[in-house]
């Protein structure tokens, strides 16, 4: 979204919800952020151009930018204005206790079990230079581009998952009108991307502006956010995606089977 341009802007900010207009700014600012649609480095408006193109005070535009601040997105200088930097709003999680194993088969069934039981409606399909974070993951030049990709996965016609993906490949067939007609794990097959290992997390967050809008939530409101990254056999990040689910609309379930170790069973 181009911020120097009004009628891009207009509309941007909702008045019937009980979320204050700094908040739904500051979500809207951080979700561009971490797309990379805000470049770091990236210069914003002046608070009272912001406040001019949406019909807010500049007051309420300042204490969006100041919080945004405070999570290291943006850079504040006197007499410089404002600019995008770093974009690492989301710290990497401090070592905790080992993850739960499952086989890769199994997830992948249950994936082609979800897609094929929903509806998927695409946003967004380019070849884009990923913010700082995905470029630190997938260990990128500064120009080195990935495929990002928009979705969102419905049923019954309630949106309930908001899917941004990265994925490395030059397939030409890794594309918007593939994306429109087959499910990414259909895709990765068509296209020799061998996923041999899946790391997964899963945390709490609070729902950014835009993906608000097509979850049918309120910014800010609960999350489950879901980040999986896919490696190929020489342990190289090929995919990550990253999805934020209503927590009314799905369940996430996992079955844990005990094997028992064959000197138990002759003791």
């Amino acid at each position: 979204m181009d911020l120097y341009d009004t009628t891009t802007m207009q509309g941007l900010l909702r008045r019937d919800l009980h979320t204050p207009l700094y908040h739904q700014l500051r979500s809207f600012l951080r979700d561009q952020i971490q797309r990379g649609e805000l470049r770091d480095g990236q210069q914003l408006p002046r608070e009272e151009d912001l406040a001019r193109r949406l019909g807010i005070s500049r007051v309420t535009v300042r204490l969006a930018l100041a919080e945004l601040a405070e999570e290291g997105l943006l850079v504040r200088q006197r007499g410089r204005g404002t600019r995008v930097t770093h974009g690492r709003g989301r710290s990497p999680a401090s070592n905790g206790p080992p993850p739960l194993r499952s086989p890769l088969c199994e997830l992948i069934d249950n994936l082609d079990t979800l897609a094929d039981n929903t509806q998927v409606r695409l946003l967004n399909c380019q070849r884009n230079v990923p913010p700082d974070p995905v470029r630190q993951a997938f260990g990128l030049d500064e120009n080195d581009s990935l495929v990002n990709c928009v979705r969102v996965r419905s049923r019954h016609g309630q949106a309930f998952g908001y899917y941004t993906s990265w994925t490395r490949t030059t397939h030409p067939d890794f594309n918007a009108e593939q994306l429109a007609r087959h499910s990414r794990i259909d895709l990765f097959r068509q296209c020799g991307l061998p996923i041999v290992r899946v790391e997964q997390k899963i945390s709490a967050m609070r729902v950014d502006a835009v993906p608000a809008i097509y979850l049918q939530m309120q910014p800010g409101q609960a999350v489950m956010t879901l980040e999986r990254r896919s490696f190929d056999r020489d342990g190289q990040l090929l995919d990550l995606l990253e999805i934020q689910y209503r927590p009314d609309q799905l369940r996430y379930q996992m079955r844990l089977d005990h094997t028992p170790d064959p000197m138990e069973s002759s003791a």
